[in-house]
């Protein structure tokens, strides 16, 4: 299993220091240099580095002191002092998993460190900014901030930074399996690393590059780097890359099936990942001691360890950590001769394992919105400013020739003006007031069909929800039922020649048919988003067409809280993505495919693109499909617009924006 790329933001901050003199590293001496510390810059510097001692061990102290540098920060305008808060503040809630919280803070940091023109600490917010994204899962976002990054270090000459950045991007490298290319950036990490005399960030590299080597195969040399690297972490008492490490090397005796050595590593790091509160590391490390116990067949114990795994997933969100744990009941309810048990938590594994396939990312990172963000911002205020200014010329103009037609009416025809004014408010009133009957019948037209579209609607996901729930539970069980009293007969029963084939045959034939019958339900009503939300359930769908159909598919999902989006929206917005998936398989000849949703605010954003081939826009104004209709029904029954950017040869946009989705 591999671990998460631990992003060390903090120590990308400039160094903090006061000019008090020499500073003492000792806890209890620079909490008396700060009990007598003057309310200015020196303090704001000192509270950082209190807060960093802290930092490893005691995360909410640790907070406490990073706020207090960040309110004095703010009293005394100190911009320099609140790009430094924010920086070692958002380390702390990504270790706690609060990544959109840090995001918003750390885009903040790089406009403010664009403002004061500080070329290092924005290198420091983008990496941070990088960290927020990684996070979040979404690696274009987070490579394109460090590529940002070692441009700004690279100007400085900042090997220190600059180390951290190598060290990360093998870390990157590897998520998304480019594992040569994350290998050659672990040799030059560590290089700099021990030229720097950088053991924190030592510790790191040699992890990242082990995970590399691991991928490739190659576990002696990677289980080398990682002891070097746990001797390291203990050595400077970093508990959480010692606790990550640990289950690197617990994977690697896992995998050379040198059992014993894998429960003692294991062990070792849950003692110390409680002692954090790391319970990613706990469920992992219970999982490990699970399977010590079941190569032993000590079943009872493996179960036990297993169950308090599963409940730690459960109540992390871990998904990855919760399809091993089902399997492993799977495995220990076979050994236990518990038939019933066993395909019961198969059903659970089954339903969960798409899910843990790792997400595949874009090769080729494409542009983020966020590089042009800024000029764009600027572009629009000079546009606006430019408005301002011909809209004041044209009211100028207008007022001066409104007094010069005024008067001359004034002098000429008074009465008459009067009386024009008087009819045409007369007319005015009649035409609104028409407009305004036409605009309400419209209106209880579009409501009537409103309400048509989303009873049909609603019946139609009650429909499927049944039919796909009485097909798994029903007839898959009996399905199910079937083949296992076949193999029992088999065994039981002398079979030979062509009775034996024919038995193998129908066998196939079964197991095409529960496979099959799987699909169609999970089609009709994916398990996905009835447990775990739109997004989740919309990239488990493209990661399957992704993998059986010849169209290269990608997913992505920006800011996307499945807990604001109501179940009714999400199955409609799921039917509307797998109708525009289907077409562009069907019909656009397309080689990949793009899936994207962003959620801003209450809306939510979704585009569909394919390379295909495209069409003519205006067909869409004579289409009598099916497909077409449904997705238009659907779309309005959510109130929301779609718009179509396509032309021959030149592949298809559909570009849907959702209002009110909270």
């Amino acid at each position: 299993m591999k671990q998460l790329l631990q992003l060390m933001t903090a120590l990308l901050t400039s160094y903090c220091c006061w000019c008090q003199g020499p500073t003492p590293f000792n806890k209890d001496s620079i909490l008396k240099v700060l009990a007598g510390a003057r309310e200015d810059t020196n303090k704001v510097l000192l509270l950082i580095n209190v807060g960093s001692i802290y930092e490893l061990n005691q995360p909410d102290s640790a907070k406490y002191y990073y706020q207090a540098a960040g309110n004095l920060s703010q009293k005394l305008d100190y911009k320099v002092g609140t790009l430094k808060y924010i920086s070692y503040y958002t380390a702390v809630l990504n270790v706690e998993g609060k990544y959109f919280e840090t995001l918003n803070m750390n885009l903040q940091a790089v406009e403010l460190a664009k403002k004061i023109n500080n070329k290092l600490q924005q290198a420091v917010a983008y990496c941070n900014v990088g960290a927020s994204y990684y996070g979040l899962k979404n690696y274009t976002g987070c490579i394109d901030c460090f590529l940002k990054a070692e441009v700004l270090l690279n100007q400085l000459g900042d090997s220190t930074r600059l180390v951290v950045i190598y060290s990360n991007l093998t870390g990157l490298y590897n998520e998304i399996n480019q594992d040569e290319k994350s290998y050659l950036y672990g040799l030059k990490s560590i290089r700099l690393s021990k030229a720097v005399n950088d053991d924190y960030t030592l510790v790191q590299s040699l992890e990242n590059t082990a995970q590399a080597l691991t991928d490739m195969k190659r576990l002696d040399t990677a289980l080398v780097l990682l002891k070097q690297s746990a001797a390291l972490a203990k050595k400077v008492d970093d508990r959480l890359h010692w606790t990550n490490v640990g289950m690197n090397i617990a994977e690697i005796y896992y995998l050379q099936e040198r059992y014993a050595e894998m429960k003692q590593t294991a062990d070792e790091s849950l003692a110390v990942a409680k002692t954090i509160n790391n319970n990613e590391v706990i469920s992992q490390a219970l999982l490990f001691i699970a399977r010590y116990y079941f190569f032993n067949s000590n079943y009872s114990a493996a179960k036990a360890a297993t169950d308090q795994a599963l409940s730690l997933a459960i109540a992390n969100n871990a998904v990855d950590v919760g399809g091993d744990a089902y399997a492993m009941l799977a495995n220990i309810a076979l050994a236990t001769g518990k038939l019933q048990d066993f395909r019961g938590f198969k059903n659970k594994q089954d339903s969960v394992q798409e899910i843990m396939v790792s997400d595949k990312i874009i090769k080729n990172t494409q542009e983020i919105e966020a590089k042009y963000s800024l000029a764009k911002k600027e572009a629009q205020i000079g546009s606006l400013n430019d408005e301002k200014k011909i809209q004041a010329l044209t009211i100028k103009q207008s007022h001066t020739a409104n007094i010069a037609l005024a008067v001359t009416i004034v002098i000429l025809a008074l009465a008459g003006f009067l009386f024009y004014r008087n009819t045409q408010n007369k007319r005015k009133l009649s035409s609104a007031t028409t407009a305004l009957q036409e605009q309400r019948i419209a209106e209880l037209e579009m409501e009537k069909q409103f309400l048509a579209a989303q009873a049909v609607l609603q019946g139609q996901d009650e429909e499927r929800s049944r039919l796909a729930k009485d097909l798994h539970d029903g007839l898959g069980g009996i399905l199910s039922s079937a083949k296992y009293s076949f193999g029992n007969m088999k065994n039981n029963f002398i079979i030979t020649g062509e009775g034996a084939e024919a038995f193998d045959k129908s066998m196939a034939m079964l197991d095409k048919s529960i496979t099959e019958l799987r699909a169609v339900s999970h089609n009709m009503m994916p398990e996905a988003l009835v447990k775990f939300g739109l997004d989740t359930a919309l990239k488990d769908y493209c990661n399957s067409l992704d993998q059986t159909s010849p169209v290269q598919i990608t997913y992505q999902s920006f800011e996307v809280n499945d807990e604001n989006i109501d179940k009714s929206t999400a199955s409609v917005i799921y039917r509307i993505v797998q109708e525009l998936l289907n077409n562009i398989l069907k019909h656009a000849g397309a080689a990949t495919a793009l899936v994207q949703l962003v959620q801003k605010e209450n809306a939510l954003s979704i585009t569909v693109e394919d390379d295909g081939k495209g069409f003519d826009k205006t067909l869409l104004q004579t289409a009598e499909g099916i497909g077409f209709k449904n997705i238009y029904n659907r779309v309005n029954y959510l109130k929301g617009s779609i718009d179509f950017d396509t032309a021959p040869t030149s592949g298809t946009s559909v570009t849907i924006e959702i209002p009110n989705v909270a």
